[in-house]
């Protein structure tokens, strides 16, 4: 559970000093990250009504 918690802090530490350092690119993978969430959406939203 330690080393969960951990991790879970180092995670959140990493993207926040890369969102700090690139915030550009950091956009851009926010943006990238959220378009294909949007077709998965998409994807699943088309399959469910053709059932």
């Amino acid at each position: 559970m330690f080393l969960r918690r951990c991790a879970f802090g180092c995670f959140w530490a990493v993207l926040g000093l890369f969102a700090v350092r690139h915030p550009e690119r950091a956009a851009a993978t926010v943006r990238a990250i959220a378009h294909g969430l949007a077709l998965v959406a998409d994807g699943l939203a088309r399959l469910t009504s053709a059932l």
